[in-house]
């Protein structure tokens, strides 16, 4: 269980009672995809083991323990910069060859795309602030989308170039480059 469906499960919760079912279809309502109800309900049986929900009916509601967890998982987040996988990806863009990199940076583009774009089919009877994660997921994804064109043009243009490397006992070598 990942730490993303936690804090949509603890979220979710927090606006009322729900079930495995009703999580699920909220999410999808919400964001456009998300766990399935039997995710939740590996998610929400934990949580009931360890205090954070309890039953109500066929519904599990959050404790005062849970909405604690979920205020403290929402600071931490908000207050942590973490840069996540792409950025260690793309420290090892120079391990690849320039046609394998370019053709895994377009096709993140495209991804980024039709990720924005799902992003920007907010259901507009929600507030925005309880659908805020949507803006803020269309502006990354357009930020890093341009980000990566810039980069693509200046592989084009011979801007961003692959250095010859040779490989040694001492690990890569390569002549210096000017910036």
């Amino acid at each position: 269980m990942s730490d993303a469906t936690i804090l949509l499960t603890l979220g979710l919760l927090l606006e009322r009672p729900m079930s495995p079912a009703e999580l699920a279809d909220t999410a999808v309502e919400r964001t456009g995809s998300g766990p399935d109800a039997a995710e939740f309900a590996t998610v929400t049986t934990r949580f009931r083991a360890s205090g954070l929900t309890t039953a109500v009916g066929g519904a599990d509601a959050l404790t005062g323990e849970g909405k604690a967890e979920f205020e403290r998982r929402v600071v931490a987040l908000l207050s942590t910069p973490e840069p996540g996988t792409f950025f260690t990806a793309v420290g090892y863009l120079g391990a690849l060859d320039r046609e394998t990199a370019e053709s895994a940076l377009r096709v993140r583009v495209e991804n980024l795309r039709a990720q924005e774009k799902q992003f920007a089919d907010t259901p507009p009877d929600i507030p925005r602030l309880f659908v805020i994660e949507n803006e803020y997921g269309a502006h990354a994804c357009r930020a890093e989308r341009e980000w990566i064109e810039r980069t693509l043009a200046e592989i084009e243009a011979g801007d961003l170039t692959w250095p010859v490397v040779e490989v040694t006992e001492e690990g890569w070598q390569w002549e210096p480059v000017e910036r």
